[in-house]
């Protein structure tokens, strides 16, 4: 009788833990971009991790920290964030909501960009560019730096009134974060705020309205607008055209991190290390992002770098004033 006992007990240990192995790892990637733009990465992280099954959760902002990091909206907290923007990375991270990882990949990378305290990771660049349609700017000259594009508003403010566009930065956080850090780098960018003003600059939502203004033809430059934007349009409207500014070129990291209250770390770990690596690439250049192996091939490029001083702009007061500067700018009556 014991020996039967004990030998179905050790069936039913044997059988529970092949069930185990056999069911998929539950994942919860979190992010605040749709889930058709980080599709290719989930695809990608499915094929390298077969063994996990990846959820997405999509959340603004201003909800990360409430709904996604502490499972208050009645699910299960995420394991891995994934964000477009650094300042809200580093913020979390600063406020100890983020698990230190040591990265296996980040060796592969540029040490002083590749991680900030082995809590925030850069997995890909976005560079702001210029975009203009072909040919519409004619007879002037397509602008290659900030000095020639402020001076170029300014001196045709007759022929490119309602012609220039602009992302909305108090509503859009990567335009957000180009216009600060741009503004921390050089005057030129209030002086060119102004020109647009002065121009009637037309003001967009998000980078895909102005796009889709570039593409129907309603304006014929756009100024700060992420390459990878830019880059989906132009598969459609073979019209649009990028300028990569000469003077030099922000890039702005795709971040990643383990929330501290991550249940599945082991398995976030594992993610965090492919988001890093090569096998990641593919994926990263089909959402538009440019890898940082890439990033060679771009002229004065400046990268974002992960650290506290992003933080300056995250300030409250800070916001606000830069904000209604800029506005006062750019919407002149």
């Amino acid at each position: 009788m014991i020996a039967r006992f004990a030998f179905a007990l050790f069936m039913a240990i044997t059988l529970s833990l092949a069930a185990a192995q056999a069911a998929p790892e539950r994942l919860i990637i979190g992010g605040v971009d749709a889930q058709p733009t980080v599709q290719p990465l989930l695809d990608a992280l499915q094929t390298d991790m077969p063994h996990t099954k990846a959820q997405y959760r999509q959340a603004r902002p201003s909800q990360i920290i409430s709904r996604l990091l502490a499972g208050v909206d009645g699910g299960e907290p995420v394991d891995v964030l994934i964000l477009p923007t650094p300042d809200l990375a580093v913020y979390l991270a600063n406020e100890g909501s983020a698990s230190r990882h040591g990265a296996s990949a980040v060796k592969h990378r540029p040490m002083q960009h590749a991680h900030w305290r082995s809590e925030v990771f850069s997995i890909g660049y976005d560079p702001a560019v210029f975009v203009v349609r072909k040919g519409a700017m004619a007879p002037i000259d397509v602008p290659p730096t900030r000095t020639e594009l402020a001076r170029t508003l300014e001196q045709n403010q007759a022929r490119l009134k309602r012609r220039v566009g602009l992302v909305n930065i108090g509503i859009d956080n990567v335009s957000y974060a180009f216009a600060s850090q741009e503004a921390m780098r050089s005057p030129l960018f209030w002086r060119i705020s102004r020109a647009m003003g002065a121009a009637q600059a037309r003001i967009f939502d998000s980078n895909e309205e102005l796009l889709q203004a570039l593409a129907d033809g309603r304006i014929d430059l756009g100024y700060n607008v992420p390459l990878s934007a830019a880059r989906e349009w132009m598969g459609r409207h073979p019209s649009i055209e990028v300028v990569m500014p000469q003077d030099y070129v922000l890039a702005l990291p795709w971040t990643a991190l383990i929330p501290e209250n991550a249940r599945n770390r082991s398995t976030a770990g594992d993610v965090v290390d492919f988001l890093l690596s090569d096998r990641a690439d593919d994926a990263l250049e089909q959402i538009g992002l440019t890898t940082p192996q890439d990033l060679t091939a771009i002229k004065n490029v400046q990268l974002i770098e992960l650290g506290p001083e992003l933080l300056v702009y995250l300030d409250a007061v800070k916001r606000s004033r830069f904000l209604d500067t800029w506005f006062q700018l750019v919407i002149q009556e």
